[in-house]
């Protein structure tokens, strides 16, 4: 009789974690962390309260004040930008990497080929203008070691990043990475 593999193995081509599989792992992670993790997650866990209590208040038929956009829309007044991507925003389109990138990197020589900056499962990918013959060039071996930073930054203990290039015919080619704490973020070339 053939055994098959255990429940929760993961092959080569197994899908990745759900981001909020990786949320809830990270938030657990970060509580058995330092004091300053606790702290941060104990202060989102407040936030989050506070919103969901806020939004419960706003629901139609409660006593609580209206939310900002809704008197905004009444009074004529534009939402201001955070509600505007709040409302519009996609969860995964990391917003704030970029003006890190620029603090990096004030004159714009690599930062003006970036095009979009998300989360993909426990990955972060970086898409680019590049060529695909830009494979372990300046640009894209800068923009995965400051993603990398960035994400250790922000209390990431296993950033793993991926630098994506256009390509005519395949997509989006993968011009750098960092898939564990030994890569260097080059790509070894392909034939």
């Amino acid at each position: 009789m053939t055994k098959s593999p255990a429940r929760h193995a993961r092959g080569r081509h197994a899908r990745p974690p759900s981001e909020f599989t990786v949320r809830v792992h990270s938030l657990i992670a970060s509580m058995s962390g330092s004091r300053r993790r606790r702290l941060t997650a104990a202060g989102a866990l407040t936030a989050t309260a506070a919103v969901l209590t806020a939004a419960l208040l706003a629901l139609p038929g409660s006593s609580g004040p209206a939310p900002r956009a809704a008197v905004a829309a009444r009074t004529g007044a534009a939402p201001s930008p955070h509600e505007r991507v709040a409302a519009a925003g996609d969860p995964d389109e990391i917003t704030d990497a970029v003006p890190y990138f620029e603090t990096k990197d004030p004159g714009k020589k690599v930062v003006k080929h970036v095009t979009d900056v998300r989360r993909s499962g426990s990955f972060v990918r970086v898409y680019t203008d590049l060529g695909e013959s830009d494979e372990n060039s300046d640009p894209a071996i800068d923009l995965c070691k400051w993603t990398t930073q960035f994400l250790k930054d922000g209390g990431d203990d296993e950033p793993r990043v991926f630098v994506h290039g256009k390509s005519d015919d395949n997509g989006s080619v993968v011009l750098a990475n960092k898939q564990s704490d030994k890569d260097d973020c080059g790509v070894s070339d392909t034939p």
